[in-house]
């Protein structure tokens, strides 16, 4: 006497219509950034502020939970604090955020900048050094620029960004019915 087991046969699951998703709502995201819309924006931005602020009351519920974190230090909490902190100043002052976030990136595009123009001043003697001279100094306008023009480098990184998420959407939604009509 044997016993065979027959087990119900069920679609493989390998994910696509989850990357499907994924597209789709990155897509969706990415055209509400492009749209020019003050108040859509105020409410992305306000929107982060609440993620963040539900992030750091489940940081600091774990933390009070764990008993070895009651032994650690203030620094062991600056993982919940920071969060919070920044979550509300982004409820508080939206468009301001923006623009902090702006002088941010201009800050560190600037010193991205002049990075690249001193590596492409050191290496004069290989080639294509010019390149990255004036992809260097091109690096530190944009840097001025979005220090210089906050509110316009606001819109222009949420517009960027937006297009950066509308192609990863796209090539996600590619993905993922280019993997259903393999199988």
């Amino acid at each position: 006497m044997t016993t065979d087991t027959v087990t119900p046969r069920t679609p493989p699951s390998n994910g696509a219509w989850m990357v499907m998703l994924d597209g789709v709502l990155l897509i969706l995201l990415g055209v509400f950034l492009v749209i020019p819309s003050e108040t859509a924006h105020e409410m992305l931005i306000r929107g982060l502020g609440i993620l963040l602020i539900a992030g750091a009351a489940a940081v600091g519920a774990r933390l009070w939970m764990t008993s070895a974190a009651r032994q650690y230090g203030p620094l062991t909490w600056l993982a919940c604090i920071a969060p919070l902190v920044i979550g509300v100043i982004l409820l508080i002052w939206p468009m301001e955020s923006l623009e902090a976030i702006a002088v941010t990136v201009g800050i560190v595009v600037l010193f991205r900048g002049i990075v690249e123009t001193s590596i492409g001043l050191a290496n004069r003697d290989t080639s294509g050094w010019e390149l990255l001279l004036v992809r260097g100094i091109v690096t530190i306008a944009l840097g001025i620029f979005f220090m210089w023009f906050r509110s316009w480098a606001a819109y222009l990184l949420l517009i960027l960004l937006g297009i950066d998420l509308i192609a990863k959407g796209a090539t996600g939604v590619a993905t993922a019915r280019s993997v259903r009509k393999r199988q």
